[in-house]
């Protein structure tokens, strides 16, 4: 979608013109959303992989739907077998999908991975900004860090 904007002449001249096109939102989200748009490209951990099964999907939908009922911070409460656990950039050796870093969302993210687990098939690791975990990863073979 696109729309043409004309600009009056005098803010041409100042040469700070800065036009924000975010929708104004009319409620604070509290609860979980998640993006899948960005998921590594390397085959072994995006859904591509023969890992990613029926019994993984399935998880992965129960997972998003029981993560996203609750209010974020009640979440972060929740014991990292059943809610979000954290660990630094440096124990992950995850490629990151290069169109998440070129979109500039990993500058709001908050610091650090963030995991939620699969039962015994598989870890999802991703970024959260706001309220959003974007998925970067299903590893379901246990590779990505130390276990």
């Amino acid at each position: 979608m696109s729309k043409n904007v004309r600009l009056n002449p005098k803010y041409l001249e100042t040469g700070h013109i800065k036009i924000d096109l975010r929708k104004q939102l009319h409620f604070d989200p509290d609860r979980l959303a998640f993006n899948l748009s960005f998921v590594t490209r390397d085959r072994r951990f995006n859904f591509e992989d023969k890992g990613f099964s029926k019994i993984v999907k399935a998880k992965l939908f129960d997972k998003m739907v029981r993560l996203s009922s609750d209010n974020f911070n009640v979440i972060l409460g929740w014991s990292k077998s059943v809610g979000l656990e954290n660990l630094p950039e440096t124990a992950v050796r995850l490629a990151i999908n290069p169109e998440f870093v070129q979109s500039h969302r990993h500058e709001d993210c908050l610091p650090d991975y963030w995991i939620f687990r699969l039962a015994n098939t598989g870890r999802v690791i991703g970024k959260i900004q706001e309220k959003t975990f974007y998925v970067l990863a299903v590893d379901t073979k246990f590779k990505l860090y130390k276990h």
